[in-house]
C-alpha cells in the first residue's frame, strides 16, 4: 500500500537503482533518484524527502559524508544505508549518525520491506504528535512539512536558495551563522562563495520576510531571532 511520504534513493549503479525504484513504487508516490552524493545532498535540500535510502560508495560525496552534512541540521529524518561494506569502521560511524538501519547487500527482500514499513510507521507516529507550524508571530509562520512561509495565511514566495537559507537560519535560531556556513549549505560547494553573493541573498530574503528578524553581526555573520 502506498504512503503519502516521499523517498530519496541514491545509488550510483543505474541497474541496481532502477531495480530498487520499481520496488519502492509499491510504497511511495514520490521517489527522487540520485547517482552521486552531491546530487543526493542537493535533492535533500530542495525536496526535503521524508525518508532517505543511501548507498555508501558514491562519486563526489560518499553516503556517510552526505549523512554527516544532513545531520548537522536534521537529526530526525529516517536514513537507511544500503552498502556492500560490512567493515566495523563503517558500522561504528553509521551508529553515530542516528540511522534507522544499515543493510548489507545483497539485501533480503523481506528485510528491506520490514525496514521500509517501520520507517513509514515511525513517520506516521511522529506526525500524530508533531506540530509542523513554526510560529514567528501572530500573523506569520513557517510550515516545516511543506517548507512554505505564510503571512496572513498567504504564501510568501521564496526562491529555492532563499528557502534553503531561511531553513538554515531557523535551525540555527539565536546563533550566529557565518558566511562560510551559508556558502557551504546553500550553494553546497567546498569553495567559498564571494561575500557579495551571500549579502545579496540575505538582502533578498530580508525584503521578502514580513517581519524583521535577521540581523547582521559585523565581522561575524547573521543571526535570526524572534
Amino acid at each position: 500500500m502506498k504512503s503519502n511520504y516521499s523517498v530519496l534513493y541514491a545509488e550510483d549503479d543505474e541497474n541496481v537503482r532502477k531495480n530498487y525504484v520499481l520496488y519502492l513504487e509499491n510504497f511511495f508516490d514520490k521517489i527522487y533518484e540520485a547517482d552521486n552524493g552531491l546530487d543526493a545532498l542537493n535533492l535533500y535540500k530542495d525536496k526535503k524527502p521524508d525518508i532517505l535510502l543511501l548507498d555508501i560508495t558514491m562519486p563526489k560525496l560518499n553516503g556517510l559524508e552526505v549523512i554527516r552534512k544532513i545531520r548537522e541540521l536534521d537529526n530526525t529524518t529516517p536514513i537507511i544505508v544500503l552498502s556492500a561494506h560490512s567493515h566495523k569502521e563503517y558500522l561504528f560511524e553509521a551508529i553515530k549518525l542516528n540511522l534507522v538501519d544499515y543493510l548489507i547487500k545483497p539485501i533480503n527482500r523481506n528485510e528491506f520491506k520490514e525496514v521500509i514499513e517501520n520507517s513509514i510507521k515511525r513517520l506516521e507516529d511522529e506526525s500524530l504528535n508533531e506540530d509542523t507550524k513554526v510560529v514567528i508571530n501572530n500573523k506569520c509562520y513557517w510550515d516545516s512539512r511543506s517548507r512554505i512561509l505564510f503571512f496572513k495565511e498567504k504564501i510568501v514566495d521564496l526562491t529555492k536558495n532563499e528557502r534553503i537559507l531561511f531553513e538554515l537560519m531557523l535551525n540555527k535560531k539565536n546563533q550566529i551563522v557565518k558566511p562560510t556556513e551559508i556558502s557551504s549549505y546553500v550553494w553546497n560547494t567546498k569553495n567559498d562563495v564571494n561575500d557579495a553573493s551571500i549579502r545579496n541573498l540575505v538582502k533578498r530574503l530580508r525584503k521578502k520576510l514580513p517581519v524583521d528578524i535577521i540581523d547582521s553581526i559585523y565581522g561575524s555573520g547573521y543571526i535570526l531571532s524572534y
